[in-house]
């Protein structure tokens, strides 16, 4: 049997240990299988009466209970202690031999290994996706601060415990670990964290050399930048998808800064207003005729505030979704709350809003009976699932928005009072088109570069035409004037669109009415007040459509002069 078979491992950890007895001569009378090791010497089968100074040629006869370094004869370094010892009647040395190198070795192994975990670790925790790790056992051995950013729990939550008993302890909604040591197959599920986001999680086991199953790792995505990924893993449609939209507010930002065209002060004061509340939780209240632009300036508002960064913008058409279907929608139900509930209960329009801004538009048209609790979850920043007992925290800002007149509802008992002085915090109204003309031109001017854009068309308006656009009287704003704008830039023949196309497509919205009854319909003013629009409706399209104020001039027939104070009169920029 070779020295290396006969070596036994030391009780000690940190080194190994063996000891020989020897006569007063230093003949070896006895040792231990693990003295072999410092001997490494193969053509010594038998030891025993061999003199130990064969093997260390400095062996200090004098030093007694001291521990000093020895040399062997193969010039390795081990350490030696000395002591008497007597057996019927002889005396013996007892000397014990230690292997310090081994634990200097290990301690180098060791500071290597931790420094190599030290570094996956942080490696792990630059990812932007969540990791999550457990062993065979579904014992949670690492999570990366992605996860515990993404579920908002606390890592000392987590390890050390198994995916079994957190889930048990309602601190996992769900664990697709436990899913992947059950399956022994890659998983995917939605978790919906309990204190953080509604996340896609994959699953995959992890095979040692052997093949046997060792590990679970899990990657967390956030479910709002795999949105479409996460509908055809879910397999359902929501119903609110049908009546809400979520804006991505963050990659729209600076397109919807380039879209605020006003020349209007009214206009421009409210937009130096949004500046103000942007950035605090005050609710507002949008009031202004139909297509006058209150969901762009909610949309606004959403992303000049700090929530543009932290959660979503959803939109309720308050007037859309069914009385009967309206609660369930915006605050959620339980599982089993009423007959085809959906199996573990479905989150509400108000959760999925967390953070972000909840736009309540057509707020006129919310059933009676449902505004107190709106108005509860308002001031209290709490509300309840259909069917639950669990206070829901309601985080996110309340903009609403209504063509309708708001006290003269409450005068009727259809709207209530409170609800309308909660609401009415900071309030913007939207003066409708026919009162900002000034704002006309550049909107016709965004409107038209946008839709020859789309349909890869050239189309430019003539002088007559936009003397139409000017002279309209919008009852329809602007949403009517983007979609006209599209009508005649699909239906037109030519790359100039003349006023008769105008007349026509505006003839064929209104009816029975000519296109003088149009021009002229709901012009009550006097009759100055209506020179003066025309004046200044005339002197804008000629600004327009002319490269200088002396150009205009000379269209107009009139001095110079008289163009600046006119164009300072009616504040045309």
């Amino acid at each position: 049997m070779s020295n290396k078979k006969l070596i036994e491992k030391p009780n000690l950890n940190i080194t190994y240990f063996g000891y020989v007895i020897t006569d007063t001569k230093y003949n070896i009378k006895y040792h231990s299988k693990t003295f072999l090791h410092f001997i490494k010497d193969s053509k010594y089968k038998d030891i025993i009466n061999k003199k130990i100074t064969v093997f260390f040629s400095n062996i200090k006869p004098d030093k007694i209970d001291e521990l000093y370094e020895i040399k062997s004869v193969n010039n390795a370094k081990y350490y030696v202690i000395k002591n008497y010892i007597k057996l019927y009647d002889n005396k013996l040395y007892l000397m014990f031999f230690y292997d310090f190198s081994i634990s200097d070795e290990l301690e180098k192994q060791l500071d290597y290994l931790s420094r190599q975990q030290y570094l996956y670790n942080e490696m792990l925790n630059k990812l932007e996706e969540g990791i999550y790790i457990t062993n065979e056992e579904g014992k949670t051995l690492f999570v990366n601060d992605a996860f515990v950013n993404l579920s908002g729990l606390n890592r000392d939550l987590l390890i050390g415990k198994t995916v079994y008993n957190l889930r048990k302890d309602k601190i996992l909604p769900n664990s697709c670990c436990a899913k992947v040591i059950e399956t022994k197959n890659s998983v995917s599920t939605i978790n919906n964290y309990y204190e953080g986001q509604k996340c896609l999680v994959s699953g995959s086991p992890i095979i040692d050399e052997q093949g046997n199953f060792k590990r679970t790792i899990a990657v967390i995505r956030d479910v709002s930048e795999l949105d479409m990924l996460m509908k055809n893993i879910a397999k359902e449609d929501s119903l609110s998808i049908s009546y809400t939209r979520k804006i991505d507010v963050n990659k729209n930002n600076t397109k919807q800064k380039e879209l605020i065209v006003s020349n209007n002060a009214i206009m421009k004061s409210i937009y130096k207003k949004v500046k103000k509340v942007a950035n605090v939780d005050s609710t507002i209240l949008i009031l202004g005729e139909t297509g006058v632009g209150k969901d762009f300036l909610a949309s606004y508002i959403h992303s000049m505030s700090e929530r543009s960064v932290q959660g979503n913008l959803i939109k309720i058409n308050c007037g859309a979704i069914p009385e009967p279907l309206m609660e369930s929608e915006l605050f959620g139900y339980e599982e089993g709350a009423f007959t085809g509930a959906q199996k573990g209960g479905k989150k509400g329009l108000f959760e999925e809003a967390n953070k972000g801004t909840v736009f309540l538009d057509e707020i006129g048209d919310m059933p009676y009976t449902l505004q107190v609790k709106l108005l509860n979850a308002i001031n209290d920043r709490i509300y309840y699932r259909i069917g639950g007992n669990k206070q829901i925290q309601f985080d996110a800002r309340i903009i609403a928005a209504t063509n309708a007149d708001l006290n003269k509802l409450v005068v009727e008992k259809k709207f209530r009072a409170d609800l309308y002085y909660r609401l009415n915090v900071v309030k913007l109204i939207i003066p409708p088109l026919r009162q900002r003309k000034e704002d006309i031109l550049p909107l016709i001017q965004q409107f038209l570069e946008y839709y020859n854009n789309k349909y890869r068309r050239n189309c430019f308006f003539s002088s007559n035409c936009l003397e139409n656009f000017l002279m309209y009287n919008w009852p329809g704003n602007i949403r009517e004037m983007k979609n006209l704008i599209e009508r005649l830039v699909l239906m037109s023949d030519d790359a100039c669109i003349d006023s008769d196309l105008f007349k026509e497509q505006i003839v064929s919205n209104e009816g029975d009415m000519n296109a003088d009854e149009i021009f002229i319909q709901n012009n009550d003013q006097s009759l100055k007040k209506r020179m003066e629009i025309y004046e200044k409706a005339v002197i804008e399209k000629t600004i327009f459509t002319t490269k200088t104020l002396k150009e205009a001039a000379d269209k107009l027939e009139i001095d110079i002069s008289t163009l600046v104070r006119k164009k300072q009169k009616y504040n045309i920029n």
